[in-house]
């Protein structure tokens, strides 16, 4: 098997056929060691993180990816933190995912990450891949899929690597029915051993349903051969039931939404260019909520609005907003130009489009906007 056909298995395995491999024991049982096949996934899963490091899908922010790696090495088993290499980077794609990486590498997209309300679902997130990791998931799907499957154009490889796939591999899925049902207890376990609300596990998956919803999926992913995502809300319902009550629990609303409120803005922006004003509108009211004078959220709403996002209101009065806030925001101006020129008030555009162009002279749309001031300041 080659390196990239393994890489493909580290970012979504599937399920092959036959027989599944024999299990190995975690690693914080005593005498751990690597076996060759899995050194193996452990050497593609640096390279997967160079790669990912060079090709611009990562969203930068070190507050961040700190916060979520402290979070992942509370909820580690003791143990685990000094054997794997716990860490969480976060991926920029509008899309619900996550995975892990053999090695402990956890990414999340922003889309995951925007959907959360808290961080007693984050724990519960995190838990769910932190398991993959210590119980050698990776290794098991990998020498299954060695012996029950030929490499096909299923697994595109060099689609990995170029990270544009990697949203569309894994909703919190991706490994087999089985070890899915066994993270999912074993991460849930981790979340509560760790101080978290167990009432709060189950909105994880109620938010990748309304997603799904949303976007009109029915078996996205591998949820044709794998746990879908309606299975597994019953299955943490049932999980959060049968939970210890009585025990003061944290939720973590205020540290999750103060440490995500700067990403809410980034997805806004990935979910508007995917052609989802509606979702994009909701991501900047929430950063209006923590970030209320920001310039940049109220010029995204009048980008929103203009591209039909329901409730939206006005664009203008979005776009007059943010230069309230900020009057060198330049996408505010460009946005009310392209408004006012719609309305007949070729001034008013003129006006605002050559604020844009002085504020931004290296704009990358700069011939099309003087195209356009030429054309409002010749006679209708």
């Amino acid at each position: 098997m080659t390196r990239w056909e393994r890489l493909a298995l580290l970012a979504g395995p599937l399920l092959a056929a036959g027989c599944a491999a024999a299990r190995l024991p975690p690693v914080t049982e005593a005498g751990f060691s690597l076996e060759r096949d899995e050194k193996l996934l452990w050497r593609d899963a640096e390279e997967f993180r160079r790669s990912a490091e060079r090709s611009g899908a990562l969203h930068a922010d070190e507050a961040l990816d700190r916060y979520l790696t402290g979070l992942a090495r509370k909820l580690a088993p003791p143990g685990a933190v000094g054997r794997l290499r716990v860490s969480v980077r976060v991926l920029g794609d509008h899309r619900p995912g996550a995975f892990a990486l053999p090695d402990g590498g956890i990414y999340l997209t922003t889309g995951m990450l925007a959907r959360i309300e808290d961080e007693a679902q984050l724990a519960t997130l995190i838990g769910h891949e932190l398991v993959h990791a210590v119980d050698r998931h990776a290794v098991v799907e990998y020498r299954t899929f060695k012996n029950g499957a030929a490499v096909t154009a299923a697994l595109p490889g060099a689609q990995v690597l170029g990270l544009g796939a990697l949203g569309t591999k894994a909703a919190v899925t991706g490994y087999s029915r089985e070890l899915e049902r066994e993270a999912d207890a074993k991460g849930f376990a981790l979340m509560v051993a760790a101080g978290y609300d167990a009432r709060r596990a189950p909105g994880l998956f109620e938010h990748l349903a309304a997603w799904l919803e949303e976007e009109e999926l029915e078996e996205p992913y591998f949820f044709g051969t794998h746990p879908r995502v309606q299975e597994r809300l019953e299955s943490f319902r049932e999980l959060a039931r049968a939970a210890p009550a009585g025990r003061r629990a944290e939720i973590g609303q205020a540290r999750y939404r103060a440490a995500v409120a700067d990403l809410l803005l980034t997805n806004a922006r990935l979910t508007l260019s995917a052609g989802r004003p509606g979702a994009a509108a909701r991501d900047a009211r929430r950063h209006l909520q923590d970030r209320p004078r920001s310039a940049a959220a109220h010029a995204l709403l009048g980008d929103a609005a203009r591209r039909g996002a329901e409730g939206a209101g006005d664009p203008a009065e979005h776009y007059r907003r943010a230069i309230d806030l900020d009057p060198r925001c330049a996408e505010a101006h460009r946005g009310l130009g392209s408004v006012l020129a719609e309305r007949g008030d070729r001034s008013g555009a003129r006006a605002a489009l050559a604020k844009y162009l002085a504020l931004r002279p290296d704009a990358e749309d700069r011939a099309w906007v003087k195209t356009d001031l030429e054309a409002l300041g010749r006679k209708p």
